[in-house]
Parts: structure tokens; C-alpha cells; sequence
């Protein structure tokens, strides 16, 4: 077919899991071409988050991304220009969901402690339906390069923001509550790396009651210098 796809043969294109989707129809099809670079790009993310979430980032070569998505060359130069810029994209992609399922389920609620429990909690079960991208998201990224690690440090700064919000709704006078969201952020971090990185993202949800305390911490007076 046109735009460089090796699709299957027979049967319109459907969307995978997650609204991933799925290889074009070979030949003549009656799709249009955004639709067509849409799937193909799609297509080029999964590729990406299931080569560096199963194997590593080492692994993410230009030959393996257009194997694991079935296209070819052409194709994946018509939409990155490199592995790296293929990487960025789909880890913006995962950080979008991280972020959204964060923020779309603590926004139904009006107390602070609801709004953290049901956004860490909805956190926590992405993660661990998608091992793949919680790989590739958490530790994986590390492996990356500055730039990769700079956007990463961005998506902690976005929850950090958010854990200030949060100890100044519980407490007013909280001192220093950056320091305390960084440490906070931070430690909540390493629990995931930890885990995802010993293949247990599955496991992350049962941890939501502990994190939660983490961030209940009393108010600390303040001191005199």
C-alpha cells in the first residue's frame, strides 16, 4: 500500500488495547492519509514503549522499532527523525496518561485527602496495567540521556506542585512545603522505581494506603534561627 505500510492482509485496521492501533490493510483501502500517518505513528510509540519497556533502552535500534511495528524505513523518517525523537514521543505519551489519570481522578473531589487518594490510586493501577510503559516511564528513562531524564524531572515537578497544594490545604503554616513536596515526590519515586524495576508493577495499588500516610505528615513548628 501507499505511505510505505507493510499491513495485514484483509480486514480494516482496529484499534488494540489502550486505543493503540492496529496494522493497516494492505492494497487499496478507502482510508484517509491522516488517518493512515496517525496509525503508522501509533503504531511507531507502541513499537517503542514494547522494545524499551521489555528489553531496555539499549535495545532501541531503527531496525528493531519498524520490525516490532511493521513498517518500513521510509515510513518511520516520514515521522521521527531519529530513535531519540521516537523515545521522546512515546515517553510524552505515557507522562500525558500518567498525568491525566492523576488529575482526572482527584478533580471530582473536594477534600484534599480524596482528591490525593483517588489521584495517586488512579496512578497506581495505570501503572500497573502497563507494565511496559511503567518500565520504560520510571526506570528505563534514566537510560535516556539529559534530555529524557529533563522531561522526566518536569513530570516530578508537576506532582511536587501538586503535594504543595496539598500540605497547604491541610496545614496553612506549613514550613518550607517545596523542601517537603521535593523529599515527598521523591520518595514516592524510588518506591515505584523499586518496584517496576523488580517486575512488579503489577503489585503497585496495594501500596496506595502507605504513600497516601506519606504525605499526612503533622504540621512542624517553626523555629526560631
Amino acid at each position: 500500500m501507499g505511505h510505505g505500510d507493510r499491513g495485514d492482509r484483509g480486514g480494516p485496521a482496529r484499534a488494540t488495547a489502550g486505543g493503540e492501533a492496529a496494522k493497516l490493510p494492505s492494497g487499496r483501502h478507502r482510508l484517509s492519509r491522516d488517518y493512515v500517518a496517525s496509525n503508522q505513528r501509533a503504531r511507531i510509540l507502541r513499537a517503542v514503549t514494547e522494545i524499551v519497556g521489555g528489553k531496555g533502552y539499549a535495545q532501541l535500534t531503527i531496525d528493531a522499532i519498524v520490525g516490532a511495528s511493521a513498517i518500513s524505513k521510509k515510513t518511520f523518517y516520514e515521522h521521527f527523525r531519529n530513535k531519540e525523537e521516537a523515545f521522546f514521543a512515546a515517553f510524552d505519551s505515557i507522562a500525558a496518561r500518567m498525568l491525566a489519570a492523576f488529575d482526572d481522578a482527584a478533580a471530582g473531589r473536594r477534600e484534599p485527602d480524596a482528591r490525593l487518594r483517588a489521584g495517586l490510586g488512579a496512578l497506581l493501577e495505570l501503572l500497573a496495567a502497563e507494565p511496559l510503559a511503567a518500565r520504560m516511564g520510571v526506570v528505563e528513562v534514566l537510560a535516556a540521556g539529559p534530555e529524557a531524564v529533563a522531561r522526566r524531572d518536569r513530570i516530578k515537578q508537576h506532582f511536587s506542585t501538586i503535594v504543595v497544594e496539598h500540605l497547604l490545604a491541610m496545614y496553612p503554616d506549613f514550613p518550607e512545603p517545596e523542601l517537603a513536596a521535593e523529599v515527598i515526590v521523591g520518595g514516592v519515586h524510588e518506591v515505584l522505581y523499586s518496584r517496576i524495576s523488580r517486575g512488579e508493577a503489577h503489585a503497585l495499588p496495594a501500596v496506595r494506603r502507605g504513600l497516601v500516610r506519606m504525605y499526612a505528615i503533622p504540621a512542624l513548628p517553626r523555629t526560631p534561627h
